[in-house]
């Protein structure tokens, strides 16, 4: 098992028995998203997949903690919705082969590698949307959370040809610092 599995099937098992609530910048542009298919990159516990579920996507859910995963399940079970998920490491190449393709992806606080948007793209349907919401630099200046995990201002503008930018924003709330990006597959 990874170092990174091993991390994060201990940060799950520790934590409560409450749902998590998913980031404002989702719940702001949920209704700009396509219907149909929503691809989850890390998941967790499912802060993104269980508002998805509830507003009716298909959302597959994908992270390297099966710990964060099952409490995701558990969560969706309850809430009375279904949610796909599969347990994969995102930093190996070829970590989305064989699951075919998307209307939307969202990934929320997770720096996706360069390498993986190329990945990612063949992924999106034209006209799909990916989301994305994670911390930015300033985070790692204020609170010392690793600078490797966090985006430099407008680093993802130009990240893909194939990504056409919709929006971007950076915005500080309650002691985090985040970067907001929208992007449609051309």
């Amino acid at each position: 098992m990874s170092a990174a599995r091993d991390k994060w099937n201990a940060r799950y098992l520790s934590k409560g028995d409450r749902p998590p609530t998913a980031p404002s910048f989702l719940q702001k542009h949920i209704g700009s998203l396509k219907s149909g298919s929503v691809l989850d990159i890390a998941a967790g516990d499912g802060a993104a997949s269980l508002l998805l579920a509830r507003e009716g996507f298909a959302v597959t859910a994908l992270d390297i903690s099966e710990n964060g995963l099952e409490r995701l399940a558990t969560f969706a079970e309850e809430q009375g919705n279904q949610v796909a998920i599969q347990v994969c490491d995102l930093e190996q190449p070829g970590a989305l082969s064989g699951l075919g393709q998307f209307d939307n992806a969202v990934i929320t606080l997770y720096k996706p590698a360069p390498a993986f948007w190329s990945e990612l793209v063949e992924h999106i349907v034209p006209g799909g949307l990916v989301l994305l919401t994670t911390f930015n630099v300033e985070h790692h200046v204020q609170t010392g959370f690793s600078k490797r995990f966090c985006l430099e201002p407008g680093e993802l503008e130009g990240v893909h040809p194939a990504l056409e930018l919709i929006e971007y924003s950076s915005t500080a709330n309650d002691g985090n610092w985040m970067d907001h990006y929208l992007f449609r597959r051309r």
